[in-house]
């Protein structure tokens, strides 16, 4: 039996997909690509925007035309908040929310014999669904998830209805999965989940920086990198134990939004401007050449034109490496929904492009920092004669070479920035 699967969102989404093949190979499945017959194809959704909503019935459809034939099975946020439009799709065999997706091969089978819906309020959830990994597939780092759920309810995002409350993984279970991962050649961990701050909260005596000090004593892990992470998590106490930490790469991605404090408080996010911007100088304080990258929405509403300069002007203050921006895209359900007045698309296209161009100036500014300077490459891929990596500090490096590096660190010399990327050579 064949089963093909498509990733919608978020890296947590990512993890998922990985564990739910797991699954089906350790049940006698061969995976093969989305675009290949299958008789299985598994949709992992997203919710995050009705664009990404739009995109999650797009692969339904996609599935049923390459095999009419074949089960197709929706998981993930879109059919856990609206599984009854789900299953009214066309071609839809069975639909699966965040909960019991262990139990996808059973699922599967009742499809076969009739339409199936398998999701469960999570509002109360407070269970860690048991989820494991043992590798990823042409890749040499591993996201590794160690949380799930948020309990934040920002004004703009639905994934707190779709994902539940935030519960955290069982610490030993993350140590063995890492183990194991490591042992597949993955020399980098991604941490990822939700809201990872959060991690150990529900849990007896352990934290996140608790954990990742475990992580680092584990011999066969070469770099850890850290997920999304809410500003307040990086304290002084936090981020000296962290700088302790030779395995830890020094590049956060520290969730931003907003740089206008009035914008902040309608998006009900939990900190200040000012707040922001000393955490940042504290973070570059212990970490001095690490990057900093993060989200902007922009267009929020009721965000005015003296708004949205002062969020652009805040972000070239702090002076991050780049920027994710995001044209707000209003979802039902979302406490966004009631605050008024909404700005139109054209205005909120014109701010999107100044801010990506900010952005950009930014990344052409990090780079050309380090031109000459020398950093260890961990390189993914080789394309026409050309290696690609991410440095410590997370600058994708392209390196002109005849030999496949995939997979290995090596010390790079850093000679030529291309804004997106920066080209360099092996030191000899």
């Amino acid at each position: 039996m064949k089963a093909a699967f498509i990733t919608l969102g978020c890296k947590t989404n990512s993890y998922d997909t990985q564990a739910m093949m797991k699954i089906l190979k350790d049940t006698g499945y061969t995976i093969v690509n989305f675009q290949d017959n299958a008789d299985v194809y598994i949709i992992n959704t997203c919710a995050v925007t009705n664009i990404s909503e739009a995109k999650s019935r797009q692969a339904i459809h996609k599935a049923v035309k390459n095999n009419p034939g074949a089960v197709v099975i929706a998981a993930g946020c879109y059919s856990q908040l609206s599984p009854e439009d789900v299953i009214n799709i066309h071609g839809v065999d069975a639909v699966v929310g965040i909960k019991d997706r262990h139990r996808l091969a059973d699922i599967i089978q009742n499809a076969r014999i009739q339409k199936t819906m398998v999701v469960y309020p999570i509002s109360d959830e407070h269970i860690f669904e048991h989820l494991s990994v043992d590798s990823f597939d042409d890749k040499t780092r591993a996201f590794i998830k160690i949380q799930e759920g948020c309990d934040n309810y920002c004004s703009y995002c639905i994934i707190p209805y779709a994902r539940g409350p935030a519960r955290s993984r069982n610490t030993e279970d993350i140590i063995s999965e890492v183990k194991n991962v490591t042992s597949s050649d993955h020399k980098e961990i991604i941490l990822t989940g939700i809201h990872i701050a959060s991690y150990g909260k529900d849990l007896n005596n352990i934290s996140l920086i608790d954990l990742i000090e475990k992580l680092n004593d584990i011999k066969s892990l070469k770099r850890i990198r850290l997920g999304s992470l809410e500003p307040k998590i990086l304290d002084e106490a936090f981020l000296a134990r962290l700088s302790k930490l030779d395995k830890v790469c020094p590049s956060f991605h520290i969730s931003l939004q907003s740089g206008c404090d009035n914008t902040l408080m309608r998006m009900n996010r939990k900190y200040k401007s000012k707040e922001y911007y000393d955490i940042v100088c504290n973070v570059r304080k212990f970490f001095p050449s690490c990057s900093i990258t993060t989200d902007v929405i922009v267009g929020f509403p009721a965000e005015t034109e003296e708004d949205f300069i002062e969020s652009y002007e805040f972000c070239k203050k702090v002076g991050f490496m780049k920027i994710h921006v995001f044209p707000f895209s209003l979802k039902k359900g979302t406490a966004a929904e009631h605050i008024a007045p909404k700005i139109e698309k054209s205005v909120i296209k014109n701010r999107c492009v100044k801010m990506l161009a900010l952005s950009a100036s930014m990344q052409d500014e990090f780079n050309s920092l380090y031109i000459g300077k020398a950093f260890e490459v961990l390189f993914e891929q080789n394309k026409d004669d050309i290696c690609e990596g991410y440095t410590e500090n997370y600058i994708f490096v392209k390196v002109k070479c005849n030999e496949v590096l995939t997979g290995q660190i090596l010390k790079v010399k850093l000679l030529e920035n291309h804004t997106e990327f920066m080209e360099a050579e092996i030191s000899k």
